[in-house]
């Protein structure tokens, strides 16, 4: 190919892979996963895009835009192996990190452990200042400026490199916080400065310091890799990178690097934006629910008619942040979970994972664990050959199935049924608590498969939650590659709000609204919602809201039904709102449809009955006995048959 067309590139980097994905204006599209060639994440994304041009024969003036999901910010607070950061507070408020709320994970543990692990945030490096704001962001006290000098100065001489700077109040009045950031910048060292009320506008001490102090935590890796991946992109004649972020939208790099904490769930939040581009294909009434297992772990999303569903809270590493992120939850069952019969005689699987090194047994790489992988090799449900040119041991699989068997005191084949079963079981209860968690009933929501093994799983899954279809991505194995070009790029703007759905509240309202919208611009198509609860609660919910349409007898039904859905009850009592978000599109996605199917039966075949095995160039797809594996315009669907026909299928194979 020469340089007459122009290209976009989405490219994902994991543990394992680079995936690419490039699509040209006539149609053309390229897809490619490449092993990745170095530790350092920018160096091996760099590789991977020169290698999938070469290889696709695309030259870098035919590439107009580059767009990157990237796992930096993940790997940062899952690993949690950064250097420590400051932390600025108002006097008293030191140990808020440290205490944290009173919720526990371990309810029964007399001594349980800090909700914030204090490496992160040493006391050493916890500084408090005078000065203060009430509730109302009225100053009460104001800020020294010879001690703010001399905490500048202090912070220096630790050596810290990030300062999170969480003063009370400043989503009232940010002018406290400001000041300080002032007083940090006149130092002339390039400290990473990260203000509360920038992080998170809405009250609530604890969720608002964490969030600001991993967003510091974060921000000296990040802008080292984006710097440098930019760096490596100019030098190549290419263009700069637009960045996913966790509620897949896009961002301009120097804007990601200010607010990292947002890229925490971009890989993810990428996927879930390849699964909502093939939704587009039907009516949007049916609620989807993605399934995308990997080496480590199953992610598991939702699709409902208003698009990807989002939340404000995130788990990463052991701690809840406050991030507006796509809603997704793992399942600890991916190909490396670790395979493990207890004292009991019980089967388990997960959380522990070997990982892609040494990896599983199959992978002949030295591993001596048994794992998913091993027992899918034993079934006959993987191929001999992984992308990338992996070869597969059918003998290493073997020999750790044995001993798994041994200890359950069955043959092979049944030991690895079991474990297959036992992660469809997983994966299965995973999608029933978050699916009813948002008033989805997971029996009438459609699945759809990505990753590399969603497909191998799906069909089970859907057995056992009474689904009867199964959507079987294209480009399942770089879903999250082409969920980058399938992101628009946004701008959102949020504000705290403490304000009832009232008549007399209404017009206090619309002034915030008109703000939001002052800034958006006359032309901008903003997309409004809002976060309410009934007074007296502390959890929201986020429902559509229309300024141009809406009163208050609407909002206030919009509310009460969302929370029958959710809740499964309503009440008749005041309702406020906390949250306003009015978010537009400045640069509209790539793709805007999903790209001609990139999987097939072999042999040109309509169709195959289950149970069989399908491998594609990236994906193996099980179909059950029952089920059958159809060719649609849109890539693969597994369909199952009538319940008493499958039954007949299942006696045919024990026969």
């Amino acid at each position: 190919m020469n340089g007459t067309a122009s290209w976009s590139i989405g490219i994902d980097v994991g543990g394992t892979y680079v995936d690419v994905v490039a699509v040209a204006d006539a149609g053309h599209a390229q897809r490619r996963k490449i092993p990745r060639s170095d530790a350092d994440p920018a160096i091996s994304v760099l590789s991977a895009i020169d290698e999938a041009l070469k290889a696709s024969g695309i030259v870098p003036s035919s590439v107009g835009r580059i767009i990157h999901g990237s796992t930096l910010v993940t790997n940062l607070l899952l690993e949690q192996t950064a250097p420590s950061v400051a932390v600025i507070t108002n006097r008293g408020f030191g140990d808020v990190l440290t205490v944290g709320r009173q919720n526990r994970a371990a309810l029964y543990t007399l001594t349980p452990e800090p909700q914030v692990p204090a490496a992160l945030f040493p006391r050493a490096l916890r500084f408090e200042i005078g000065g203060r704001r009430d509730a109302a962001g009225r100053e009460t006290e104001p800020l020294d400026a010879a001690e703010l000098a001399d905490v500048a100065r202090r912070i220096v001489a630790n050596g810290a490199e990030a300062v999170a700077v969480c003063l009370l109040h400043a989503t009232r009045d940010p002018a406290h916080e400001l000041a300080v950031g002032a007083a940090l910048t006149a130092t002339g060292h390039d400290l990473a400065v990260s203000l509360s009320h920038q992080v998170d506008v809405a009250p609530g001490e604890f969720e608002r310091f964490l969030a600001t102090a991993l967003d510091a935590y974060a921000k000296p890796s990040t802008r080292r890799y984006l710097d440098a991946l930019g760096a490596g992109l100019r030098d190549r004649g290419l263009p700069e990178p637009a960045i996913v972020t966790s509620d897949a939208s896009l961002h301009l790099p120097a804007d990601a690097a200010a607010a990292p904490l947002r890229l925490a769930l971009a890989g993810p939040a990428a996927a879930m934006s390849g699964f909502r581009l093939h939704r587009m294909t039907d009516d949007g009434s049916v609620a989807c629910i993605s399934v995308e297992t990997g080496g480590t772990s199953t992610d598991l999303g939702l699709i409902g008619p208003d698009g990807i569903i989002c939340g404000r809270q995130v788990a990463i590493g052991g701690l809840s942040v406050s991030l507006r992120a796509a809603d997704i939850l793992s399942v600890p069952v991916g190909g490396g979970s670790i395979v493990q019969v207890n004292r009991a005689g019980a089967l388990r699987l997960g959380p522990q994972s070997m990982g892609s090194l040494p990896g599983p047994a199959a992978y002949g790489r030295g591993g001596r664990v048994p794992t998913l992988t091993d027992a899918l090799m034993v079934l006959g449900r993987l191929p001999t050959q992984l992308a990338g040119g992996l070869s597969l041991d059918m003998v290493a699989a073997r020999a750790v199935m044995a001993g798994v068997a041994g200890e359950l005191g069955c043959d092979i084949i049944a030991a690895a049924q079991a474990v297959v079963a036992t992660a469809a079981t997983m994966i299965a209860e995973g999608i029933k608590a978050h699916a009813y968690h948002h008033g989805v009933d997971p029996t009438a929501a459609r699945l759809i498969a990505g990753g590399g093994g969603g497909a191998q799983h799906a069909a089970e899954v859907a057995d056992l939650l009474g689904s009867t279809q199964v959507t079987i991505l294209p480009d399942a194995a770089v879903v999250s590659a082409l969920g980058c070009l399938a992101a628009a790029q946004m701008n959102a703007e949020e504000r705290a709000l403490d304000i009832a759905i009232s008549a007399t509240d209404w017009p206090a309202l619309m002034a915030v609204v008109q703000a939001v919208a002052g800034h958006a611009g006359a032309t901008a198509a903003i997309e409004w919602s809002v976060e309410a609860v009934y007074q007296g609660q502390s959890a929201a919910l986020e429902i559509p809201f229309d300024p141009r349409r809406d009163d208050v007898s609407a909002l206030a039904q919009r509310f009460d039904q969302a929370h029958a859905r959710v809740r499964g009850h309503a009440f008749d009592r005041p309702r406020q709102l906390l949250r306003l978000r009015g978010q537009w599109v400045i640069q509209a996605a790539m793709l805007q449809s999903p790209l001609p199917a990139g999987a097939s039966l072999p042999a040109g075949a309509a169709e195959r009955p289950g149970p069989d095995a399908v491998f594609t160039e990236t994906t193996s797809i099980w179909i059950p006995a029952g089920w059958t594996c159809r060719e649609t315009k849109d890539g693969l669907e597994l369909q199952r048959e009538a319940r008493g026909r499958a039954a007949i299928h299942h006696l045919e194979g024990a026969a």
